[in-house]
């Protein structure tokens, strides 16, 4: 997966009404700009593009979000196939996954079950003991 600190700098390159406007055609309205929905037939539109919450938002089949959400819905494409996308749309190169940080990674998620296995043992155990004493 990606840090939070490359996904942030893909949206921050990709400004939302200039990626949206490649597959709709969007009319200014004061701070916002709407047009026919790419997801959904309709004649009136109802399609809003919020630039200044990086947002989407169509009141007419409930479609929103961020300008991720908007190419894995036009595109079909799951999230790390539209963050490499919009990456690759601003020249931005991809983050390589490292050995030390998958190992990080790793451990954390051993400890992590480690943790929760000891949890549930306990609780099981107490659990048995407290019906040997109602049973017994």
């Amino acid at each position: 997966m990606f840090s939070e600190e490359f996904v942030s700098e893909v949206k921050d390159k990709n400004e939302i009404e200039n990626v949206v406007s490649f597959y709709v055609n969007l009319v200014r309205k004061g701070r916002v700009f709407s047009g026919l929905c790419p997801f959904h037939a309709e004649k009136t539109p109802s399609f809003f593009v919020y630039p200044e919450s990086h947002s989407f938002y169509c009141f007419g089949c409930g479609s929103g979000g961020d300008v991720i959400t908007f190419i894995m819905l036009i595109e079909k494409f799951d999230y790390v196939e539209s963050v490499s996308f919009l990456a690759e749309k601003a020249g931005l190169n991809l983050p390589q996954k490292t050995e030390a940080s998958f190992s990080v990674k790793k451990k954390l998620f051993m400890k992590s079950i480690g943790k929760a296995q000891n949890f549930f043992t306990g609780n099981y155990l107490t659990l048995m003991g407290n019906l040997r004493l109602i049973i017994f």
